[in-house]
């Protein structure tokens, strides 16, 4: 545990949630609002929509089937709506409320008969056993408390012979050092909300925290200072006027660290948090085995070949060309998932089978 999270936990009357409720119904949209099949689709001559259904045709070539498909973590329709033209029927289902919502809106946009979102936890599945002949979940498994028993879930609700595909992020190879923390601060109503979040390596883990200030006559020039004077990112935030969490180092860390946190510790009223447990290669493919997954495969995500293939295409003046093979391409390269390997992958691409 890092000095700034140990104090928050020795210093904070902390409340444990999960991390739908902490991080996934408190942003607009979880993606940026191009996000391909979801937002706008597919358009060949935007070269990573090339990448982008790639991946997709890589889901649809590991899972072997067009039946009916279950897309768990399915945030604001991903991968649940670009799968939906080439398979029978996909239910999205998401614990976040909010990403529910969104999620149906994006459906009405593309006006798809045959996808259904519903709020449910990959924990505790409403469906019987037998019921899907595919489960996809897109990096959503080491969002839950308890992702063996997500497993196990997705186990039953099965066919036998049926397959999981899923992505899953891998902090061994994302993080660039043993430990990433992020700090955010900003006005919120009447009060203000600082944001912690680190991820460590080894073991692999990540934790989010929001602590919650009231302002007083003695502290608001201060707090409002600092809210004002913390640096905005470009692109990507949770919500419009967030400013973006930024790494905990440098100017950020002296201005808004464990020094300022003990400073103002007597306005923090509250915080919420949750803990996640991530797997790394090993851990994966027991935890896989142990639940009764069969012929565990567990490769890295084809984005990247994939990527540098179109790119070079470009470069030479060969891909404008091919537009019209758009689909075809892409479903041709997807053929090559198995090939990529996992190690230094920051996000891995599994297939595994429920035994017939």
């Amino acid at each position: 545990m890092q000095p700034l999270e140990a104090w928050i936990h020795a210093n904070v009357a902390l409340e444990r949630v999960d991390s739908a409720h902490l991080r996934y119904n408190a942003i607009d949209h979880q993606a940026p609002q191009d996000l391909l099949g979801v937002y706008r689709a597919y358009d060949p001559e935007r070269i990573y929509d090339w990448v982008d259904l790639t991946l997709i045709f890589a889901y649809l070539n590991a899972l072997s089937t067009i039946g009916r498909i279950l897309d768990i973590g399915t945030g604001d329709g991903w991968p649940a709506l670009p799968l939906a033209p080439h398979v029978r029927e996909v239910i999205g289902v998401d614990l976040s409320s909010v990403r529910v919502e969104v999620a149906r809106e994006n459906l009405a946009r593309f006006g798809y008969t045959n996808i259904t979102f519903t709020i449910a936890s990959g924990e505790d599945l409403p469906f019987s056993s037998n019921s899907f002949d595919g489960v996809v979940v897109g990096t959503a498994i080491e969002q839950m408390n308890d992702p063996r028993r997500c497993l196990a879930e997705i186990y039953r609700v099965l066919v036998p012979g049926g397959a999981l595909i899923a992505t899953v992020e891998h902090l061994g190879a994302e993080l660039s050092e043993e430990v990433s923390e992020q700090v955010e601060f900003f006005k919120r109503g009447n009060g203000f909300l600082y944001r912690y979040t680190v991820k460590e390596a080894l073991p692999s883990r990540e934790a989010e925290y929001q602590l919650f200030l009231h302002s007083s006559n003695d502290y608001s020039e201060l707090l409002n200072e600092k809210a004002v004077s913390f640096p905005s990112r470009l692109g990507f935030v949770r919500r419009a006027g967030e400013p973006g969490a930024r790494a905990l180092a440098d100017d950020i860390k002296k201005a808004y660290g464990l020094s300022f946190l003990k400073e103002i510790a007597e306005m923090i009223d509250q915080g919420q948090y949750f803990e996640l447990d991530h797997f790394d290669l090993l851990t994966l493919k027991e935890t896989l085995e142990a639940v009764g997954f069969s012929e565990v495969k567990i490769c890295g995500r084809i984005t990247q070949a994939a990527h540098r293939f179109f790119i070079d295409l470009n470069e030479r003046g060969t891909l404008k060309g091919l537009h019209s093979h758009f689909e075809s391409i892409c479903a041709a390269l997807a053929t090559l998932w198995p090939l990529i390997p996992p190690q230094d992958e920051s996000v891995l691409f599994i297939r595994s089978r429920r035994g017939k």
